[in-house]
């Protein structure tokens, strides 16, 4: 627990988070800015902050990243991260000379928490959700008939329910472990076998066979965006954006041109997600696919989490597919919280192929290992008898779907907040940083200057952050804007000139590109009278505004 009282073993409900953030801008209103970037389904404001050190300039004028978490419903564990974040550079400001760097140079966009209705009902109810709280595709379900979840025993959880059916049954109970249900095989004939539901009722139950009844919560605000969007996307909405938590996002980023880098904080699995979402990787510009594997391969170094491509049809109209094939941004999603890597269970990330069913009992065996030492067998609900109002006896057990398949038990969240935090900040200096390298003044002649500029980057990735920015001219180029003194006169150049883009050291370490061509030299003649004063500005939308101030003399 620091100063203000945050703690990071518990998961913010709204108004905690609320108020975490106010005491934090209230405490630091120097390096913070507290705003909303609109309203969710139901009127919450979302909440947003600005960090920066503002005496070292405004942050629309630093190179920024954007931070949230939060878009999907249970997914918990991504806004308590982006709050630790917050937390994290605001008190180590003046005490740690990275994050004193960063603040100074860098400006941090951080949304914790993108959709605050559904982490509301997800964190106050036992029922579990995707993203928003409007009823979709259908108005209304309550009606229709079919088992819907519902926690019918009160314990605060929606588990599994086992009905023992020795004819149908598809399961049985691992001779390794009683807790674990495996396949039943296609030779078994002797039981007990069970069929497997999710813990509810069932309306108009008249015996079986019985349907599953349609979620009230159909929506997936991460299938939204306007990249790739079409109406056959599971979860995808009406049209692209058409959620307010989505347009919110969208037009905050859009309205914020310095913003050249995206993590979007999801649970779980333990891997970065990354482009391409639509197409196969050779189809990708294979600089661009290098540059984030590049920068994926810092985040594993960093958390140990590998580097994921996305590649498939499913993921598109993500946040990170719109940043990159729409805004030139290159960005991740982050799947916080490795369970499996935990109990030391390998998972081929790569090829995603199915488990056999001995697999999968195996894994399982290792979870609930883990589960026994680490959490004193508390994650795992063991089976126990209820008498169900409808189908007779039943069995309820399972995972704690929460808090441990889903995030992290309470006892292991701030780890999870305190890795991924340090790659956000290992990311957050990659980006491109320009800088007036040299401005000198020469005297040609009575009342005539020869003005020399050098502009330059000193960044890692180049003012135009990936080919695909370039390719749809998704910022401006870079430009030098001289401001004369009263009365001056430009005899050679503009007041304004668009100079291209400058290259990131990233350029030159490509194995045939030579050095990075990341400076650029602009020359002037003014006419002026001696001692008057010209200011210089570098303007770049991705590498900041830098500027100068120089004596004619």
């Amino acid at each position: 627990m620091d100063k203000l009282g945050l703690r990071y073993d518990t998961y913010y409900q709204y108004a905690e988070l609320t108020k975490a953030l106010e005491d934090l801008a209230s405490a630091y209103p120097e390096l913070c800015q507290l705003g909303s970037i609109g309203q969710s389904w139901q009127g919450r404001e979302v909440w947003y902050v600005a960090l920066t050190n503002q005496v070292t300039g405004c942050h629309a004028d630093k190179p920024a990243i954007y931070i949230d978490g939060n878009t999907h419903a249970g997914e918990v564990t991504g806004s308590m991260t982006a709050l630790y974040t917050v937390d994290y550079l605001l008190k180590n400001y003046g005490q740690d000379e990275e994050v004193t760097w960063l603040l100074d140079n860098r400006t941090f966009y951080v949304v914790p928490r993108v959709n605050p209705d559904g982490a509301e009902l997800y964190l106050t109810t036992p029922y579990m959700l995707r993203s928003s709280v409007r009823p979709w595709p259908y108005a209304d379900v309550s009606g229709m008939p079919g088992l819907y979840a519902e926690d019918i025993d009160g314990d605060g959880y929606i588990v599994q329910m086992r009905v023992r059916d020795d004819l149908k049954g598809e399961w049985k109970v691992s001779k390794r472990d009683a807790r674990i249900m495996v396949p039943r095989l296609m030779d078994d004939r002797e039981g007990p076998f069970y069929r497997l539901y999710t813990e509810g009722l069932v309306e108009d139950y008249e015996g079986e066979p019985f349907a599953v009844r349609p979620t009230p919560w159909g929506l997936d605000l991460n299938r939204n965006y306007p990249s790739q969007w079409n109406p056959q996307i599971r979860g995808g909405g009406d049209y692209p954006a058409s959620e307010p938590e989505v347009k919110n996002v969208v037009d905050f980023i859009l309205a914020h041109k310095n913003i050249g880098a995206l993590e979007a904080l999801h649970t779980a699995g333990g891997i970065f997600f990354r482009s391409p979402y639509t197409y196969s990787e050779a189809e990708m510009n294979q600089e661009d696919l290098q540059l984030l594997c590049t920068i994926a391969r810092r985040g594993t170094d960093l958390t140990g989490y590998p580097d994921v491509p996305s590649t498939g049809g499913i993921f598109a109209a993500t946040i990170v597919d719109w940043a990159y094939e729409n805004c030139g941004i290159p960005g991740f999603t982050p799947e916080l919280w490795d369970l499996a890597g935990r109990a030391g269970v390998k998972v081929d990330w790569l090829r995603r192929q199915p488990v056999t069913p001995a697999e999968a009992e195996e894994r399982e065996l290792k979870l609930l290992q883990w589960n026994d030492r680490e959490l004193s067998g508390q994650g795992f609900f063991c089976w126990r008898k209820f008498r169900h109002p409808q189908l007779g006896e039943v069995e309820l057990g399972g995972w704690n779907p929460k808090f441990v398949r889903q995030n992290p038990p309470h006892k292991f969240l701030e780890q999870e907040c305190h890795k991924m935090c340090r790659f956000l900040l290992k990311h957050a200096t990659a980006l491109p940083q320009v800088a007036i390298e040299e401005a000198r003044v020469e005297q040609q002649a009575p009342g005539i200057y020869k003005v020399s500029v050098l502009a330059a980057n000193h960044g890692f990735l180049p003012t135009y952050l990936c080919n695909k920015g370039r390719e749809i001219k998704a910022m401006r180029e870079d430009r030098l804007v001289l401001e004369l003194p009263s009365g001056a006169e430009l005899l050679l150049g503009k007041p304004e000139t668009e100079i291209g883009w400058l290259q990131g050291f990233w350029n030159g370490q490509r194995a045939y590109g030579g050095p990075a061509q990341s400076a650029k030299r602009c020359d002037y003649v003014v006419r002026a009278a001696e001692g008057g004063k010209l200011t210089v500005k570098l303007v770049s939308q991705k590498g900041g505004v830098v500027q100068t101030e120089l004596v004619l003399k």
